[in-house]
Order: structure tokens, then C-alpha cells, then sequence
């Protein structure tokens, strides 16, 4: 019976024991904590008329293609993060027809417009992207026990364009057509997400059909990312319209509008209006005439009216 009641108390004094030594594996001191960790409080500052429903932040170490990736709302992030240098980038994960390619590191993170087709050809055929934002940091240090804060704007990175047609005759009337549709092509697939610019590489053109108004005007609003920059190389921006008549005649007409485009979308522009007019001959088919551009009504992706 002594034996027994001996083996109980030695088996209480291991217990005792392990959990000693296990509470001493799993506290460190804070002093050791700060020296492998820190803490980063990210500021969302928005100005626009509707907020993303969840954001992603992509932080970057230094050396380290892949990010620690964590999840946040609209106003920001506060959290704990292994202590270095980093760089973050910071987008919204509710976009629309848009893919989000972010583990090559800071710089290469980049949102692309999901393809109608696979099909590899000189121009890639795209949806129309949507209700994407985004900004990048390039410098965060976190580490200690003091909090690492920084405040950031995120831009919208989807551009609108209003297209308004109008289309007549030789004379001063007015011709309808029994279907008009057209593309706009050498518009970037892709953007960077820590700076807005546009992706190079492939050009790539939508497709779109406008919709004729009470008043006879065809009107369409196209999404697209951030314009080719004016001095860089590349495909021109050209618009191509097609009109078939009631009695089936195919007629189309295309203009180069790079220069006129650019000139539109100055910096931190966000949308335009493009009105244009279409005359028709049977002899010269259509001519394309640019009326008028002017600023849209939705603002600017940095500060929306």
C-alpha cells in the first residue's frame, strides 16, 4: 500500500516537472519577442465613393520573392510580422474579371485582365476589367517595440472611357444601322499593382457593342487599365468600328487615336467622354471624325469629385 502511494507522488512530481519545462519552452520575454518580431499599423486613406469589401496586403522581405500575405478591410491592417525590411503592396481581392499574380516579388505584382481565349496571337482578346485598387510602399521597416505606421492612398487602376456615336449621312440625315460594334486595340492586359502602370508586352484590344439612345446617339463605357505610356514603344491605340445596314452591307472604318487618348487620359484621370461622328457614303463607305473629349463625370481614380 506504502509502495503504491510512493508511485502516486512520483508521478505527480514528473507532471509537475514536464509542465515547468514546458511553460518555460513557450515564454520568452519581451525583450526576446521585439528582437524576431515587430509590429506595422497600415493607414487606408480613400476619398472615392464606394470602399472594397476586403483588401489583401503583400508583404515583401527583403531578398524574398514570395509575400506574407494578410488579410484586412478597407480602413487598413494592423498586425505582427517577423522583423526586416520590407515592401508592401496593398489591393482589393473583390475585382472584377481580374486575375492577381503576386509571387514574383514587389515589383512583377500585377493585376491581368482575364482572356476571352488561350489562343496565343500577336493581340490578346480581353474582358473588360473592374472595381480594381491598388498602392505599394516601397520602404517599411518593422522590427522592436515600437509600431511601424504608414498611411497610403490606394488608386483606382481601372479606367472608364464613354464612347458617343453618332452616325449620318452624305447629307444631314441621320442613317441606321442594323447592328454597330467595334474594338479598341494596343490597350494594356495589365497593370502594376504598386504603381499603376501599365503592363508591357502583348497588346490587347476589347470588343464592345453600343446601345443605341432615345435620341439616336450609340453610347458604350469601356473598362480598361492604365494607357500605354506616350513615349514608349509599342502597338498604337486604334479604334475600329463595324456597322452593318438593314440590308446586310458590311462597312467598317479605323483610326489611330494614341496621341488623342494620351492627351485624354492625363495623370490621375479616371474617365473620359469621347464624342465622335460617323458619315456614311456609298461611294466612301465611313469616315471617322473625332468631335470632342472631355472629362468624365466619375473623376479621378486618386480623388473622386
Amino acid at each position: 500500500m506504502k509502495k503504491q502511494k510512493n508511485n502516486r507522488i512520483w508521478e505527480w512530481v514528473v507532471c509537475l516537472v514536464c509542465t515547468v519545462i514546458l511553460s518555460a519552452c513557450a515564454y520568452h520575454t519581451p525583450a526576446e519577442d521585439w528582437e524576431r518580431n515587430g509590429r506595422v499599423r497600415l493607414h487606408l486613406s480613400w476619398q472615392t465613393r464606394a470602399l472594397p469589401s476586403v483588401m489583401s496586403y503583400y508583404f515583401y522581405k527583403d531578398g524574398i520573392g514570395s509575400p506574407i500575405v494578410r488579410r484586412g478591410d478597407a480602413s487598413g491592417y494592423e498586425g505582427s510580422l517577423p522583423a526586416g525590411h520590407y515592401k508592401v503592396v496593398v489591393c482589393n481581392t473583390d475585382c472584377e474579371n481580374v486575375l492577381l499574380e503576386t509571387d514574383d516579388g514587389y515589383d512583377a505584382a500585377c493585376g491581368k485582365a482575364r482572356q476571352v481565349s488561350s489562343l496565343k496571337s500577336s493581340a490578346v482578346a480581353i474582358v473588360q476589367p473592374g472595381n480594381l485598387y491598388g498602392i505599394g510602399c516601397a520602404q517599411i521597416d518593422i522590427g522592436g517595440d515600437e509600431i511601424a505606421v504608414k498611411e497610403l492612398a490606394p488608386a483606382g487602376l481601372v479606367r472608364q472611357l464613354e464612347l458617343n456615336i453618332k452616325i449620318t449621312g452624305c447629307g444631314t440625315g441621320e442613317v441606321q444601322p442594323g447592328k454597330l460594334s467595334g474594338q479598341l486595340a494596343g490597350i494594356a492586359s495589365g497593370v502594376y499593382l504598386c504603381n499603376g502602370k501599365p503592363l508591357t508586352g502583348a497588346p490587347a484590344f476589347v470588343a464592345f457593342e453600343p446601345e443605341v439612345t432615345a435620341t439616336g446617339v450609340y453610347t458604350t463605357t469601356l473598362n480598361l487599365f492604365s494607357l500605354p505610356e506616350r513615349d514608349a514603344a509599342g502597338s498604337p491605340v486604334d479604334l475600329r468600328l463595324d456597322m452593318e445596314l438593314a440590308d446586310g452591307t458590311r462597312v467598317s472604318t479605323s483610326t489611330d487615336i494614341t496621341e488623342d487618348i494620351g492627351n485624354a487620359f492625363v495623370e490621375n484621370t479616371f474617365s473620359v467622354i469621347l464624342d465622335l461622328t460617323i458619315r456614311y457614303d456609298e461611294i466612301g463607305g465611313l469616315t471617322l471624325l473625332l468631335a470632342e473629349w472631355k472629362k468624365g463625370n466619375d473623376g479621378s481614380g486618386m480623388v473622386d469629385p
